[in-house]
């Protein structure tokens, strides 16, 4: 399939995963670069990733580096610590949306990086011919609109965008565009190992929220990305059973009105060099995915109780110094912000422990979910430890209701994170307190089936 795109003078040039580089005009955009390495605490790898002559070979050819959101297989830390020196040399400028906290902003300008925030909804021209606009998602993504020479591309990665009002939201602002890029299978935990009929479920589900999609904005093209990975972790490697995949995608929109378009690393769209093979394509994908079950899979080292308890303190020292105590102890009267129980794998033990009044303790209760002792250790050292871990999903409930119970004390770092702490005037933020009841209500219900 060659030259389908004789009149579009912008170019989509796949790279990887969630990466493409949109250029025209001048300006040549790459979006979200992780190319090597684990994501999510072991828990995600690439299916192809990229050596070191490829990767400067990209860099020598963008001007700005485009981050949706905080999580790691868009924006990857590793990639911009051995990248700096280039990223300077060839003076790239970094775009990110305006957070509240700043703390991806804050870790690139320490690294004397040029980068530029993003007000939402607001247009930016980085050339005569060259918009873009950012449009925030939910609590933390955000999706990139680019109008050039005339023509229109949205970028909505990770977005959650599978309502007709979250659809047209948006559409107020793009109206009907030429090329439409959005994740194709799910991403996060689903339930656990026997809960198959809930990840064959979050996959149809991803394919009726692309065809809104495509029913709402109307795209010539529909590029279908940021799912080329695989749960790569011994605890979580059942997930990869009812992922979506390229080929079926291909198939079930094949008659669709606008054209999908299935593209291999280095394929292009548009401009004066379009490299475009439907067949190689999928091939290319088939053979990445038949090699999945001959993986090694990333483990998990034991981390002692000892270990664990001095990272728990530091654990407890964080969320008091993010939020009011006071209201802390008041909401628990609503059962939420309680002490957790989790049973620790392969120390062979149940832990129960409380932030608030700071003890942490072996007990014979039950627990609500259990993991091995080094994803338990993350959540302790990390403020994004449990976000982590309800996307690698290297985890199992105990009992019925055990991860929501769970969730509705661990998730207090998810909200610090958003710059949103446990005090009266964050009462006043409803809108973002709705989202976060709306998203728990959502598991316990696919939980409960």
């Amino acid at each position: 399939m060659n030259n389908v795109t004789q009149n579009m003078r912008t170019s989509v040039k796949f790279i990887n995963h969630a990466s493409v580089i949109i250029s025209g005009d001048g300006v040549s955009i790459l979006s979200d670069p992780w190319f090597f390495g684990d994501a999510f605490h072991k828990g995600w790898n690439l299916l192809y990733e990229l050596d070191h002559d490829e990767i400067l070979k990209i860099l020598n050819e963008i001007t700005h580096i485009w981050i949706s959101h905080e999580h790691p297989d868009h924006f990857s830390i590793p990639f911009f610590k051995r990248y700096i020196k280039f990223i300077k040399e060839r003076n790239i400028i970094i775009l990110f949306q305006k957070t509240i906290d700043q703390r991806v902003y804050k870790f690139l300008k320490n690294l004397e990086l040029d980068v530029h925030e993003l007000d939402y909804d607001m247009r930016h021209n980085l050339s005569e011919n060259y918009s873009i606009t950012c449009i925030k998602d939910g609590f933390y993504d955000s999706a990139l609109f680019i109008e050039c020479y005339g023509e229109k591309i949205l970028n909505l990665n990770d977005c959650d965008v599978k309502s007709v009002s979250a659809a047209k939201k948006i559409y107020s602002i793009t109206g009907k565009i030429d090329v439409l890029l959005s994740q194709f299978s799910y991403a996060a935990w689903k339930g656990g190992v026997k809960n198959k009929k809930w990840r064959l479920e979050a996959a149809a589900e991803k394919i009726k929220t692309l065809r809104l999609q495509v029913d709402i904005f109307c795209p010539k093209f529909f590029i279908p990305f940021a799912s080329y990975f695989l749960f790569s972790n011994i605890e979580n490697f059942y997930l990869n059973d009812a992922v979506n995949k390229p080929d079926y995608l291909s198939k079930l929109f094949d008659n669709c009105a606008s054209k999908i378009l299935i593209m291999a690393p280095n394929d292009i769209l548009g401009g004066k060099n379009e490299v475009l093979d439907e067949i190689k394509a999928l091939n290319f994908w088939k053979k990445k995915y038949l090699k999945v079950n001959s993986y090694s899979l990333n483990q998990y080292k034991t981390v002692s109780f000892d270990e664990l308890k001095k990272n728990f303190f530091i654990y407890c020292k964080r969320i008091k110094k993010n939020n009011s105590i006071i209201l802390i102890k008041f909401l628990r009267s609503l059962k939420i912000f309680c002490p957790v129980v989790v049973n620790i794998i392969d120390l062979n033990l149940s832990l129960k422990f409380d932030y608030i009044k700071e003890f942490i303790e072996e007990t014979n209760e039950k627990a609500m979910i259990s993991m091995k002792s080094e994803s338990l250790n993350f959540i302790f050292k990390n403020a994004f430890g449990f976000d982590t871990l309800t996307v690698n999903g290297c985890f199992e409930e105990c009992h019925k209701g055990g991860f929501v119970k769970a969730t509705k004390s661990l998730a207090i770092e998810n909200l610090n994170n958003l710059g949103i702490k446990i005090e009266i005037k964050t009462f006043f933020k409803f809108s973002i307190i709705k989202l976060f009841l709306v998203r728990l209500y959502r598991v316990a219900s696919k939980l409960n089936t």
